[in-house]
């Protein structure tokens, strides 16, 4: 460990937060092309930056097992086959800043320690700079509580909306301890302030839910929109309406992305995607418009399995759904700036 990244970290207090797993070295880059692999670097504890990525590789509270300690590093691995232009959305991220912070150190065999690890790191991220926004690569779905906790503690005063992109409610009773499945009920019952009429379910689909799940969040004021109703109705209006509910009266908006809210065919590396999932570019279509929201303040991505994937399909999937929030992001940092050069080109 270097001595500055040594001595910012000792600074503010931090003592959980370890380098990347992996580092990605470019062997090939086209001036004209710029490749993510070279545009997300890990940071020098020193320079400024606009975005901080940090992994969160925890997957012993998972319900069924699954190997989701992997993905941050997935994501690492997965960012040579991107350049940091959309011709979809029309913008070219390179002029972002975006550092990788490194990874939480996650404990193997004690859950608890490994949750506190990850509320006590990202508070004290957060503290450090609110203006900086945060991405927060999973892990499983269980380090959404500590990660919305923190993000509320070190925005105190804060009232929090959350917007939940999954194909399951995540409001299980909590008679087994914290698991990926209990992160919203966990949120809902903390004592944050944070309401359930700011809570937004997007994509929850499929024969792995129970009707109680769905009573629990309407009965505390949350609204559902399912994976059906997308399919039915406009996204943009989906994800415009989504933005207005959690952001009625409220503060800041954070949001959480589990993977397996697409269908599996997009899907194979996540533990419980099904046919009636949503299509990938309407997670993505949501994902732009809600970063150019100006009281979105937080995210994470959850619930890649890299174990089970198959020729790197999910990892990729949702590298394409990181990118594409974060080109909303820029728009709304850049005034709706399209991110390039628009100067006519002329020669080479």
């Amino acid at each position: 460990m270097s001595e500055t990244r040594s001595l910012w970290l000792a600074e503010h207090g931090i003592t959980h937060l370890k380098e990347p797993g992996v580092i990605v070295n470019s062997r090939f880059e086209d001036r004209h092309e710029p490749r993510v692999w070279n545009w997300i670097r890990p940071w020098d504890f020193h320079s400024s930056f606009d975005v901080g990525i940090v992994g969160a590789g925890l997957s012993t509270t998972s319900i069924l097992p699954t190997s989701c300690f992997l993905a941050p590093d997935a994501f690492r691995l997965s960012t040579p086959g991107f350049t940091t232009y959309s011709p979809d959305f029309d913008v070219d991220l390179q002029t972002m800043v975006v550092r990788d912070l490194g990874d939480v150190s996650i404990p193997i065999v004690n859950q608890y320690e490994a949750l506190d690890r990850i509320e006590d790191t990202m508070e004290k991220l957060w503290a450090v700079d609110k203006e900086k926004f945060l991405i927060l690569i999973g892990g499983d779905h269980a380090v959404t509580a500590p990660a919305a906790r923190a993000f509320a503690k070190a925005h105190k005063g804060h009232k929090m909306g959350l917007i939940h992109f999954d194909a399951h409610n995540d409001v299980r009773v909590m008679d087994h301890g914290p698991t990926n499945g209990t992160p919203i009920r966990q949120l809902l019952e903390s004592g944050l302030h944070f309401e359930g009429k700011n809570l937004v379910q997007v994509g929850i689909h499929g024969f792995m839910n129970s009707s109680y799940y769905k009573r629990w969040v309407e009965g505390h004021g949350g609204t559902i929109f399912t994976g059906r109703h997308i399919r039915q109705n406009n996204i943009t209006k989906i994800a415009k309406d989504a933005l207005e509910i959690a952001g009625n009266g409220t503060d800041s908006i954070y949001i959480t992305v589990d993977i397996d809210v697409l269908e599996s065919a997009y899907t194979p590396g996540t533990g419980a995607a099904t046919p009636e999932g949503i299509h990938p570019m309407d997670l993505y279509e949501a994902l732009f418009i809600m970063g150019q929201h100006p009281k979105v303040a937080a995210i994470d991505f959850v619930e890649h399995d890299p174990a089970t994937d198959v020729v790197r399909i999910t990892g990729r999937t949702m590298t394409s759904a990181v990118l594409s929030f974060m080109s909303g992001l820029f728009l709304r940092r850049n005034d709706g700036w399209c991110g390039y050069d628009q100067t006519p080109i002329t020669g080479d």
